[in-house]
């Protein structure tokens, strides 16, 4: 989401007389860079937020789309990696592919462009997909979106009301994207668009914030627990502040650190927090403490399932020789990111296939 925030804030910012298109990633085959969903705001000066490959293609898809908003129409484009053609647009980006772009200019006084239905997406803080256009005899272009809580706003779609939501649902639930084809030679590009990955750290001590400060870069939506007057003044700056466990809006998306370096403390937290649906607890400390907080709780009469017991990672973090507390935050923020992720994260040179695979 912060490419795509980016995009907006730069939208939202720009004098309305500017005209802008909206280049974005929505087909791959092969290998690239960047993948569907990666998108490029250009305007009609020259300028441009976002990207679509390494740096190769970004030159053409600004001059491209500085067509489409000459002509006010939309287009896809092409760019063929496959071969070493020293002619072909991208042909040095040695990743041997092929990327399909569509360019489409914004009309800021329609409602449903995409720079104002990427927006919804956001302010909804919820799971989402947006319906593209990419081949058919309607007009391409990004038409309408689909809130998990609120369902489906956007332009009419050439295909049935059902269909769109039965596409929707099976996108949500397999939580990745997908081109479908329809009768009429109708290609549409539904793209799951997921709210930022929510941290929620308990815990006063000074290497909380280098915890706080790495997930600011991601743009993940944070949130402390602790006592208040104790945390470092630049947590504010970066993190909802509070005593208690915070709302949790979106559990699947959720990972709780418990740093509080107090064995009772991160006891006490760790029962409160198993109480919600968060699917991951990250725990610091040895293997040997984590066993001893577990053999307590037991012994207190809580009992812990083995889901319960999937969902703590104690020690967290990825064994990468952390011993700082910025090595360490980086550790702890690899392992949640690999998680989500649906990855072990290891080293992508051991990896069987290709890197974006599932």
């Amino acid at each position: 989401m912060k490419e795509i925030k980016g995009i907006i804030r730069k939208r939202k910012g720009t004098d309305t007389t500017t005209k802008a298109a909206l280049a974005t990633v929505v087909h791959v085959a092969g290998s690239s860079y960047r993948r569907e969903g990666a998108r490029m705001l250009i305007t009609d000066d020259g300028h441009w937020t976002g990207g679509i490959s390494g740096g190769c293609l970004e030159g053409d898809a600004l001059r491209k789309a500085q067509q489409a908003i000459f002509r006010q129409e939309a287009r896809v484009v092409t760019y063929n990696t496959l071969d070493d053609d020293p002619f072909q647009i991208g042909a040095n980006l040695g990743c041997k592919g092929l990327i399909r772009v569509l360019l489409e200019p914004l009309d800021a006084a329609d409602e449903w462009n995409p720079v104002n239905l990427l927006e919804q997406a956001v302010q909804a803080n919820a799971p989402a997909v947006l319906f593209i256009v990419t081949e058919g005899e309607a007009a391409i272009g990004t038409r309408g979106i689909y809130l998990e809580n609120g369902g489906y706003s956007g332009k009419k779609m050439p295909v049935p009301a059902s269909e769109l939501e039965a596409l929707a649902r099976e996108v949500l639930t397999a939580g990745s994207s997908v081109s479908r084809s329809f009768p009429g030679g109708v290609e549409i590009f539904a793209e799951l668009l997921l709210p930022p990955t929510h941290l929620i750290v308990f815990g006063n001590n000074y290497d909380v914030l280098p915890l706080l400060q790495l997930a600011a870069v991601l743009d993940w939506q944070l949130d402390a627990v602790g006592k208040v007057s104790a945390f470092h003044p630049d947590v504010f700056r970066l993190a909802s502040v509070g005593t208690e466990m915070p709302a949790i809006p979106n559990p699947g998306r959720t990972a709780v650190v418990l740093m509080a370096h107090d064995f009772k403390t991160d006891k006490a937290n760790l029962l409160k927090v198993l109480d919600t649906d968060v699917p991951f607890i990250g725990l610091l400390g040895p293997k040997k403490r984590k066993e001893r907080m577990l053999s307590e709780l037991e012994a207190e009469g809580h009992s812990l399932s083995r889901q319960d017991l999937d969902r703590i990672h104690g020690p967290a973090g990825l064994d990468i020789g952390a011993n700082t507390p910025d090595t360490i935050a980086l550790s702890i923020l690899a392992e949640i990111q690999a998680f989500f992720g649906k990855r072990s994260g290891g080293h992508l040179r051991d990896r069987e296939g290709p890197i974006y695979g599932a």
